[in-house]
């Protein structure tokens, strides 16, 4: 049975993308998400193809003050962008609100940190929100306490995290937005 769909109307359009997603859910196979979460998709025109920046983290591990609050500010913009992605996960992680406020000193630091470390963990165990557990990129690093701890903390989550969001298929799904 087809779907009838009138001509020279734009109603098609959310069926294909509906029916992709639906397609690429059927080719999971061991990933943890049906598709990369991205940051910014940049069309070249009508039937151009996109350009693409995947979300991940990329500022410089964490040394010292002012390079773990960066880092940790970029983990934590990076943890809300890849948990409320619908599309990546079977329903978005509305545990979000979890997560600690923007740091500003080693003190909100330490807070941020910990609780992104606390969801993270909830979160990419979870097949309520995966198609497959990610039982790969574990914290192994004991909670912050201090400068050192933040310091190991940050660099590893930045590379689990980065590990974890990049477990999609190849290429990606597509996301209606509006105009």
């Amino acid at each position: 049975m087809s779907i009838p769909v009138r001509t020279g109307t734009d109603e098609l359009i959310p069926a294909v993308v509906y029916a992709l997603n639906e397609l690429r859910k059927l080719s999971v196979s061991t990933n943890f998400h049906y598709s990369k979460t991205v940051e910014r998709a940049v069309w070249s025109g009508p039937k151009g193809t996109p350009t693409v920046t995947d979300c991940v983290i990329n500022a410089a591990n964490a040394s010292d003050l002012a390079t773990s609050l960066t880092l940790c500010k970029e983990i934590r913009a990076n943890a809300i962008m890849h948990l409320k992605d619908a599309v990546a996960h079977k329903v978005n992680d509305t545990t979000i609100s979890g997560i600690a406020a923007e740091p500003t000193d080693l003190a909100t630091g330490i807070t941020c940190a910990n609780s992104i470390k606390s969801l993270y963990e909830t979160h990419r165990a979870s097949t309520t929100f995966h198609a497959n557990a990610d039982a790969t990129n574990t914290i192994t690093s004991a909670n912050a306490t201090d400068q050192t701890s933040l310091n190991t903390l940050l660099n590893e989550l930045k590379t689990d995290i980065n590990a974890h969001t990049a477990g999609a298929l190849g290429g990606y799904s597509l996301r209606l937005v509006d105009p």
